[in-house]
């Protein structure tokens, strides 16, 4: 189910650092030209700070830069972003303070329950992708964070999220049987189970780390997988050469990543898969994480979710869709009241003035 509010700035890992130099304004774009220099907002005379807009826009144009094929996005949509994030600090802000005027609290295990699985999670996934292994310090060295700041920053998130769950019982929220039955037989492309794929992989990293190898180095990287693809085509098992040769996370159990969802898989994965028979091998493949080899196990077709399996999520997503109504029709009285919430982000302005000197 989608959060409400998400303010895990946690898991933020294109951040400016402290010691950065100043970047060159010229060449950010349209909204980070516009952040000012202090708060982008006051909410009843709290900051919401600029620095903590400026980590939820980039984590905003991340999220959808690793969806879309063209990374070329326009200031239109930029600015739209910009619009976005910064509708939700100002509604987290306005849900932490109502709580705090509720005296709604949230337990320091809770916190730290918290923080620990996104810790898990985190680690897990860099381990997935990159076959790094990386723990806590690693983890907030990338987000830019002490510890302090990321609890304070989750300890805000389940804050915002608890008043908002207090008032969606104030306002009996509910979702029928008969909304989700309409819901999945009005949306059917939505219960279309994705294809799936069955890979084993192997993964060779050039040194010192993929970001920062030179050329010889991932000449070697190359070589290493073409090597590896020798001998298992000489007779040798796929796994026993994984074991020896890989450095992915699951090396160990031989490579075996199991059968996936392609919408899961790197795409990098699933248009080399597409291209082979079972128990073929491709050739090497090379990615921001290394070099890879991958033998393709077996294919599952699409297929359509029943509404039994369906059922529960459909609730889900309902539920949280009338969730964000009834926190906007809240909050949106409060952001529109100007003696009480004061915006210093020109977001609109600044794209008509772009726009105006465009067409000079």
């Amino acid at each position: 189910m989608k959060k409400i509010v998400a303010l895990s700035v946690l898991f933020c890992l294109v951040v400016f650092s402290a010691g950065a130099q100043v970047p060159d304004l010229a060449k950010l774009d349209i909204v980070e030209r516009s952040v000012p220099a202090g708060p982008v907002a006051l909410v009843n005379g709290v900051a919401v700070e600029g620095r903590y807009f400026l980590e939820e826009y980039r984590r905003h144009l991340r999220n959808v830069m690793s969806l879309v094929a063209d990374q070329n996005l326009t200031d239109e949509f930029r600015v739209h972003a910009g619009l976005t994030t910064l509708g939700e600090l100002l509604r987290e802000e306005i849900l932490v303070q109502e709580a705090s005027r509720r005296k709604i609290q949230v337990t320091s295990k809770d916190v730290e329950t918290e923080y620990q699985e996104k810790l898990r999670a985190f680690s897990q996934y860099i381990e997935e992708t990159s076959g790094e292994k990386v723990g806590e310090a690693q983890v907030l060295e990338r987000a830019r964070q002490s510890r302090e700041e990321a609890l304070d920053s989750i300890r805000r998130q389940l804050l915002a999220e608890k008043m908002a769950e207090e008032l969606a019982k104030e306002k009996k929220l509910s979702v029928t049987d008969g909304e989700v039955k309409k819901f999945y037989d009005e949306n059917p492309n939505f219960f279309q189970m994705p294809g799936s794929m069955h890979l084993n992989h192997i993964l060779v990293v050039p040194k010192p780390s993929a970001a920062k190898a030179d050329d010889k180095a991932w000449t070697k990287a190359t070589e290493q997988i073409r090597h590896a693809k020798s001998r298992i085509e000489a007779g040798e098992q796929f796994a026993a050469v994984a074991r020896s040769v890989s450095e992915a996370p699951d090396a160990e159990k031989g490579g075996d990543m199991g059968m996936l969802p392609v919408n899961l898989l790197p795409p990098f994965y699933v248009e080399a898969g597409q291209a082979l028979k079972p128990k073929e091998l491709s050739e090497p493949i090379r990615s921001q994480h290394g070099m890879h080899l991958i033998q393709l196990v077996d294919t599952e077709s699409q297929h359509a979710i029943s509404f039994e399996e369906a059922r529960e999520n459909i609730r889900a997503q309902l539920k949280a869709s009338k969730m964000e109504e009834i926190v906007l029709e809240f909050c949106e009285p409060v952001i529109n009241d100007t003696s009480k919430t004061q915006i210093f982000l020109q977001l609109d302005r600044n794209l008509a003035v772009t726009n105006k000197e465009a067409t000079k």
